[in-house]
């Protein structure tokens, strides 16, 4: 089932012309796109194709300036909807420090519910299932600013699954991070997802994508391609003209396919290709 449509919408930003004169950047144009409720989508391209607007447009943060963005059945220009649209979609940002605002982890990660006025008994109960959930609840008497930065993302998550959202966007969220970072981000996300959770992960990063379910490209503010990773990766041309590279180990695995070694295409992890490489030295023997 459906839970967002995004139907033909366009936003642009206030730009100066050379000659003072006000005019528009383009920061999403004509984009159409769909998501099933359950599934973990990735939204990819270059810095500055639109992916950070777009995020901004599932939750209302913008309305699109045409076309029309729904999500859970809601209209996100329609302003008696923003209240429930942002207690449905869950949003984790680039700096995990620019989303910190307590100084003990635990109170953080309460500070949506109390905004909701959610009463406080439950309160209690939803900060220590959302650090659960990600694998802090040992920190939660911690101050977030001592942590890690994989630690202060999964805190950012926490706090936003705490308002109960279907849907979990992160908008570049493990850019900052170091590769332990990243890892420790993308394994809650795909344990959220697994528990029925829908997941948008927003990245430049193109080994991330490799266990989501399909994949939006976009170039210029518009979405230019959509499909499974691999889809994706077999396109080499898209790659080249919107400036993305597939992941190495696919890149490899089809160097070797092409040199003749019995490489299944589709090998997209590291420990899978080397296992295959092995067998084949083995019939080589």
């Amino acid at each position: 089932m459906e839970i967002i449509n995004i139907d033909n919408a366009s936003y642009y930003y206030k730009a100066y012309n050379d000659d003072g004169t006000v005019g528009r950047a383009v920061g999403v144009e004509n984009v159409t796109l769909s998501i099933e409720e359950g599934s973990f989508v990735a939204l990819v391209g270059h810095n500055g194709c639109g992916k950070s607007t777009l995020a901004k447009l599932l939750n209302g943060l913008l309305v699109p300036a045409s076309g029309k963005v729904t999500v859970c059945g809601m209209d996100t220009s329609d302003k008696n909807n923003i209240f429930e649209i942002r207690k449905n979609v869950g949003m984790v940002f680039q700096n995990p420090d620019n989303q910190m605002v307590a100084s003990i982890v635990e109170e953080d990660v309460a500070f949506g519910p109390e905004n909701l006025g959610v009463p406080q008994p439950q309160i209690v109960q939803r900060v220590n299932d959302a650090l659960a959930q990600v694998g802090m609840s040992e920190y939660a008497k911690r101050s977030p600013h001592r942590l890690s930065g994989g630690q202060k993302q999964r805190i950012a998550i926490a706090g936003a699954l705490a308002i109960q959202p279907k849907v979990l966007v992160l908008d570049e969220s493990t850019a900052m991070l170091d590769p332990m970072g990243r890892r420790e981000v993308l394994q809650v996300a795909h344990q959220l997802n697994r528990g029925g959770m829908t997941v948008i992960l927003i990245t430049h990063f193109m080994e991330e994508v490799l266990d989501c379910d399909s994949v939006a490209v976009m170039d210029g503010g518009t979405v230019v391609a959509t499909g499974t990773p691999m889809q994706i990766f077999d396109n080499g041309t898209l790659l080249n003209r919107v400036g993305l590279r597939a992941p190495r180990t696919v890149e490899l695995a089809h160097l070797l396919k092409n040199a003749g070694w019995n490489v299944t295409p589709d090998c997209v992890d590291a420990r899978t290709l080397g296992g295959e490489v092995c067998l084949n030295l083995d019939q080589i023997k």
